[in-house]
């Protein structure tokens, strides 16, 4: 049987640098630069979803996290920066003073159209945007809203963190499935029928998964919470380290941007070079699951011709060794000769898993409801219409856009 790690990205950026005594102040190629969204400074924007169907979230006492959550999201959110709210229904409003306040009370939620797609048109992506809603989209449109996501966010190396809260719910759902169908749902006080609610967290991929942090930190009572992160960095590292060198030696010439960047210099063009590090591998807090038998190396390599990366032909080796549980070993091999001379080589290297090995929570799976009809026998208010179809939209995005890898191995190596 197959064993199943949930791991995440290790990115690493590497400097190889050969002979050359002048200082050049070089850029990576576009698709593997170092995304400078590392801080968590942001300031937030967040979306109330206004339809009636939230509703039922404000009217019972006991369970009750929701009549909580204007307080809490403002507290954790001005951390980071200034936080600004707005409503939704079919249009987006913004909300004046103290407003948000009241949408720990039914009153303000009026609204019949719920359009999500909007919010992501008017959010901006140099904030940390936070949409609370119950993920029932008007005409059951999420491929819509997956793309929308994928382009602002995904495509731009942003992140996308979900948790979903159970809740206690007594009200009118609207708009479920395809035929609009309209139910009651009451929870009474019983945690197993709770009803989900979601936060959907946007932005830089640091304010993403710190926030998610600050808000559990806030949310006190037990009731059931689920979380998930879609990202291109899929794990957390902790002392990733050097263990050996052959061919190469610490060096410190290239100018690059990133302060964080190592250098290394080639001792000899004519002998295979080699790193070999060890690390430590930490899950994020909701990062999906990765089937560790479907990870795959790929490496590619590019030569600086004038001002435009090449892509160039040269064999390569890339080995992942697990060293127990928790621990691995990764070693990248080549033979500097087969990189092009009087020129700067970039060489990337990854362990990434296929499309089938990024694999789906199985909370998701138990909060699914498939198959909603008019029939109110068929109908189960503790869970989200199509929610496995809703998260694997937005996984795939995220998969298409950022391919999401455990080892991400970036080097230049100077040949001048």
């Amino acid at each position: 049987m197959k064993k199943i790690f949930g791991l995440a990205l290790i990115l690493l950026t590497l400097t190889l640098i050969g002979c050359g005594e002048d200082s050049l102040t070089i850029e990576l190629p576009e698709d593997y630069r170092r995304a400078e969204f590392d801080s968590e400074r942001a300031d937030v924007d967040i979306y109330f979803d206004a339809t009636v169907s939230m509703r039922g979230f404000t009217t019972l006492a006991a369970g009750n996290v929701y009549r909580t959550l204007p307080d809490i999201l403002n507290d954790a959110g001005g951390s980071f920066g200034t936080v600004k709210f707005f409503s939704f229904g079919e249009s987006v409003t913004a909300l004046d003073g103290r407003d948000y306040r009241k949408f720990s009370s039914p009153e303000p939620y009026t609204e019949i159209i719920t359009a999500v797609h909007n919010v992501i048109d008017k959010s901006d992506a140099a904030h940390l945007t936070i949409v609370i809603t119950d993920l029932f989209e008007s005409d059951a449109d999420w491929s819509n809203i997956s793309k929308k996501i994928r382009d602002k966010f995904f495509a731009n190396h942003l992140a996308l963190g979900i948790v979903g809260i159970k809740n206690s719910f007594s009200g009118e759902i609207f708009d479920v499935g395809l035929n609009a169908a309209q139910f009651h749902y009451d929870s009474q006080n019983s945690p197993q029928r709770y009803r989900p609610f979601y936060l959907l967290i946007m932005g830089r991929e640091a304010a993403v998964k710190s926030f998610m942090r600050k808000f559990l930190e806030r949310q006190t009572l037990p009731n059931e919470t689920e979380l998930l992160l879609l990202s291109e960095n899929l794990s957390e590292t902790e002392n990733l380290t050097l263990q050996a060198q052959e061919n190469f030696f610490a060096n410190d010439r290239l100018n690059l941007a990133d302060k964080n960047v190592r250098e290394f210099g080639v001792d000899d063009l004519h002998e295979d070079a080699t790193l070999t590090l060890n690390f430590t591998y930490k899950p994020p807090l909701g990062v999906l699951p990765l089937n560790f038998f479907e990870l795959k190396p790929q490496i590619k390599i590019f030569a600086l011709t004038g001002n435009d990366w090449q892509p160039l032909n040269a064999n390569a080796e890339l080995i992942l060794t697990p060293l127990d549980e928790n621990n691995f070993s990764v070693e990248f091999k080549i033979a500097p000769e087969n990189l092009r001379e009087d020129t700067i080589n970039f060489i990337h290297a990854e362990f990434a898993p296929s499309e089938s090995g990024y694999l789906m929570p199985d909370w998701v799976g138990k909060w699914n409801m498939a198959n909603v009809d008019a029939d109110t026998r068929n109908f189960d208010g503790s869970k989200t219409s199509n929610l496995i179809r809703v998260v694997a939209s937005l996984k795939d995005s995220n998969f298409a856009a950022n391919n999401p890898a455990l080892v991400k191995l970036n080097f230049l190596v100077d040949l001048r």
